[in-house]
């Protein structure tokens, strides 16, 4: 692997990784290059080539979620499939509480702001997410941490908190209130994007802690990763 992938936790039954913004989570024809699954085939090798060639566990190299690519954080991996499963349940069930740290352009008109909007494929760009009357159901509560100026923009540090799992969510519902995350080529529109990647170079959206019943032991555990450089004031 090129790109280093932080192992945050592991136990005899799960990995907990910080995935680097710009590597694809799962092994794909369409996107070509390294991927979180290369890095958990390697490690789970063993565990892997004992497992259902069938099973979701296997396909995925025990990863049980996804994250966007341009997005880095924290990304969770069974080493078993009762593990697993009993983790994809969790996931179904909106039982694990996810917490991301955005830069967002603007600063909330609130401190604390609940997006509930239905998320759908875009009927004008297929390529993107948006909020439509027929989508699924999508649910997001934000929060003001911290407000900068940086190159003559305000700024501002936002805790996002997803409690649906939609894929773009945060981005698209941050966009939705006109303040899309800088670096979002998809949602933030030419002149921020122009703006924003001269600066920052990615994607500023974090999946900053991860909090579930770990399987085996039935306790709530919270793992975090810690916030990239590029996230410094």
């Amino acid at each position: 692997m090129t790109q280093k992938v932080d192992l945050i936790f592991e136990d005899d039954y799960i990995l907990v990784l910080n995935k680097p913004s710009g590597m694809v989570v799962n092994i794909s024809d369409t996107s070509p290059g390294e991927t979180l699954q290369n890095y958990t085939q390697e490690k789970l090798a063993k565990e892997l080539a004992d497992a259902d060639k069938e099973s979701d566990f296997y396909k995925r190299g025990g990863l049980v979620h996804r994250i966007d690519k341009e997005t880095s954080g924290v990304v969770v991996a069974a080493k078993d499939e009762e593990t697993f499963v009993s983790l994809q349940v969790q996931f179904k069930g909106r039982e694990v509480e996810k917490e991301y740290v955005a830069l967002i352009f603007g600063k909330l008109d609130e401190e604390k702001i609940e997006i509930s909007a239905p998320i759908g494929r875009s009927p004008r760009n297929r390529t993107k997410m948006a909020i439509v009357s027929d989508g699924k159901e999508a649910v997001t509560t934000v929060e003001q941490a911290e407000e900068r100026v940086v190159d003559g923009e305000v700024l501002s540090l936002v805790r996002a908190f997803p409690k649906t799992g939609r894929t773009h969510q945060i981005r698209v519902h941050l966009a939705a209130l006109n303040h899309p995350i800088v670096g979002d080529d998809l949602y933030a529109g030419k002149r921020r994007s122009v703006i924003s990647r001269k600066i920052f170079g990615r994607l500023m959206l974090h999946a900053h802690k991860i909090t579930f019943t770990h399987p085996k032991t039935g306790e709530r555990a919270s793992f975090e990763a810690g916030l990239p450089s590029e996230f410094a004031a």
